[in-house]
């Protein structure tokens, strides 16, 4: 009988909506595909213009998404996601993404998320009906 993995990353993947129906070795992947970098509050994490070239998963902290005029269009705390619609479009960002507080986020870059998504129906399937969702709401911006 196979014994469920116990690696910390791959337990708090499970725990987030966005990969709780993915199997361990999906999980397993991601964690060995990403990375783990901190940022200090008030640190920008990136900018309007810039390439989507990562998801990003807050593991711990608060991150805000703003809009040119600095308003909030959305708040990222710990195991939420973003930056996946410039991954998804293959667009740049359109919004600043802000560390609120000191926030420590896992990285999967582009190269190893688009692979996932090609590799794993749930996680494409997943991400499908985000931007089906997004794609429905009031402005069509891309974060």
């Amino acid at each position: 009988m196979e014994q469920p993995v116990r690696h910390s990353l791959v337990q708090t993947l499970r725990s987030l909506a966005d990969f709780a129906d993915l199997d361990e070795t999906t999980l397993l992947g991601i964690a060995g595909e990403s990375m783990n970098l901190c940022w200090k509050a008030g640190s920008i994490i990136f900018s309007p213009g810039q390439t989507g070239e990562a998801l990003y998963i807050v593991l711990t902290g608060e991150c805000s998404i703003s809009d040119d005029g600095g308003h909030e269009v959305s708040h990222a705390a710990e195991g939420s996601s973003f930056g996946e619609m410039s991954l998804l479009l293959n667009a740049t960002h359109s919004k600043t993404a802000r560390a609120l507080t000191d926030c420590e986020i896992l990285v999967l870059p582009k190269e190893a998320f688009q692979r996932m998504l090609a590799e794993n129906t749930a996680l494409s399937d997943h991400f499908d009906r985000v931007l089906k969702e997004r794609a429905t709401e009031t402005s069509p911006s891309v974060i």
